[in-house]
C-alpha cells in the first residue's frame, strides 16, 4: 500500500452511510491524504453540483468522477465530458415513454430535468439530483446532457435492463444498472473506469498505483481498472468477482478501515 496515489470511492452504500451523510470526521482523512499527496476521487453516479455540495469546503481540493464517468473534474476544473447529441437523448426519452414505466431524467450539467407530470417523483430524485427542473416536454429540449437516468419506481431496474433497454440500446450506449430503481444510459465506453483512466493520464499517475471502493454494478469498470479494488462487506450478490479484496459495510467506515491503513504504511 506504500505505493498508493489515488483512492477512489463510490459514494451511496459505499462511502456514505445507509443514512446518505459522510462518515464523522472525514474531514481529517482528506486533510491527510493531502498531506500524504494522495489524491482523493468521489466517483458517483450523482452529477457534478450535488458532489460539489456533499463536499463544499473540499470541492476544490479533490477530483470527481460525475455522472458514472460522463463528467470529470480535479480542483474545480472539468478535464473530461461526453455529451450525447439531443436527437439522440430525444430517442432514448420517447423510447421509456413509450415502453415502459419508467420515467426518464435528462441529466445535463447545469441541472436535472424531469416532465412536469413527473413531479410527484421529484420526492425520490432530489436526494440524488440537488437541482431538479420540471418541463413541460423532455422531447422539446437542448441541453448540454451527459446521461439519460430512467427512475424505476417499482424498482424493477434489472429487468428493464434485461428486456428492453440492452437489446434496443446495448450496441450504440453503455447501459449501466445503477441501483434496484436506477438505470443509466450513456455514450459507449463512458463509465467509472473511464473516469479513473482520465485522471491516471491528467495526474500521471499509473492505475496500478490507484485505489477504489465500489458495491454495485456501475462500479465495475472502476474497480477493474484499478491495482486495489475492495467492495463492501454490503455489496451487491456477486460483486465480489470484480474486487481483490473485501472491506467493512459502508455503516462500519469500511473505507475510512482501508484509508487508515494505507495512510499508516505511507505515514509509518
Amino acid at each position: 500500500m506504500r505505493n498508493v496515489k489515488l483512492i477512489a470511492s463510490d459514494m451511496d452504500q459505499t462511502l456514505l452511510t445507509s443514512k446518505g451523510v459522510l462518515p464523522p470526521h472525514f474531514d481529517r482523512y482528506l486533510h491527510r491524504l493531502h498531506q500524504a499527496g494522495i489524491e482523493f476521487v468521489a466517483a458517483s453516479g450523482r452529477p457534478l453540483y450535488t458532489l460539489q455540495e456533499t463536499f463544499p469546503r473540499f470541492s476544490q481540493h479533490i477530483s470527481l468522477v460525475c455522472d458514472n464517468g460522463g463528467l470529470v473534474a480535479t480542483h474545480g476544473r472539468i478535464i473530461g465530458k461526453s455529451l450525447i447529441p439531443a436527437a439522440k437523448y430525444h430517442e432514448i426519452v420517447r423510447f421509456i415513454l413509450e415502453k415502459t414505466d419508467g420515467v426518464p431524467v435528462l441529466c445535463a450539467l447545469d441541472a436535472a430535468y424531469i416532465n412536469a407530470v413527473d413531479a410527484k417523483y421529484a420526492p425520490a430524485l432530489l436526494p440524488f439530483y440537488h437541482k431538479l427542473k420540471k418541463v413541460p416536454n423532455l422531447l422539446a429540449m437542448s441541453l448540454e446532457v451527459d446521461k439519460v437516468t430512467i427512475y424505476f419506481p417499482n424498482a424493477d431496474s434489472r429487468k428493464n435492463a434485461d428486456r428492453y433497454f440492452r437489446p434496443v440500446f446495448g450496441q450504440d450506449y453503455t447501459v449501466q444498472v445503477s441501483g434496484e430503481t436506477w438505470l443509466d444510459i450513456q455514450n459507449l465506453g463512458v463509465n467509472k473506469g473511464r473516469g479513473m483512466r482520465i485522471l491516471s493520464q491528467h495526474f500521471d499517475i499509473p492505475t496500478a498505483q490507484m485505489m477504489a471502493f465500489g458495491d454495485y454494478d456501475n462500479d465495475i469498470p472502476m474497480l477493474e481498472t484499478v491495482g486495489y479494488s475492495y467492495i463492501m462487506a454490503n455489496a451487491t450478490q456477486g460483486m465480489a468477482q470484480h474486487a481483490k479484496y473485501r472491506t467493512r459495510s459502508n455503516d462500519e467506515y469500511g473505507v475510512l478501515h482501508v484509508m487508515d491503513q494505507v495512510l499508516q504504511a505511507q505515514e509509518g
